[in-house]
């Protein structure tokens, strides 16, 4: 018990103090109390808890992800998405211009899928008419546009 008070007094980072917290309750209350009072599973917290127990306070670290790394550095991938997002936001971008954009500044051709991918990671969302609209009227279509501005306006505005 000694040990987490003293290590909740010493780490900084968010995560790993909730971790430490839970381990702490668990010592106090039953799993599902403590799982209650952090808003989580039992299973959750459980696993932090054995974590902890077999490896101390390195144990409640989050591991590296396995998995392949990205073609581009993260520098490159900011100065990208920067470059989007000072873009016309009324206008917007269309996937094949995002795709262009990292071919041209990284020297990297992704698919058109992984380009969506990308984007959406960075907040964005594609917009595209259902199949049904696409032949709508002229009218119809400029009265959607006009909406969804409205409606983008306001969720920034608001800081979404």
């Amino acid at each position: 018990m000694g040990q987490i008070s003293q290590a909740l007094k010493r780490v900084k980072d968010p995560a790993l103090r909730e971790r430490l917290l839970m381990v702490q309750a668990t010592q106090e209350m039953p799993l599902r109390d403590a799982a209650k009072k952090f808003g989580c599973t039992h299973g959750k917290v459980d696993f932090w808890k054995k974590r902890y127990k077999a490896h101390g306070l390195k144990g409640l670290y989050t591991k590296p992800h396995s998995g392949r790394p990205p073609k581009i550095s993260e520098e490159e991938a900011m100065k990208i998405r920067r470059t989007v997002r000072k873009h016309n936001p009324m206008k917007g971008w269309r996937t094949q211009g995002i795709r262009e954009l990292i071919a041209h500044e990284a020297g990297v051709t992704y698919s058109f899928r992984h380009t969506i991918r990308i984007a959406q990671s960075w907040g964005m969302s594609k917009v595209k008419p259902r199949p049904r609209y696409a032949f709508s009227k002229e009218d119809d279509r400029q009265a959607f546009l006009k909406k969804r501005r409205a409606t983008w306006h306001v969720s920034h505005a608001a800081g979404k």
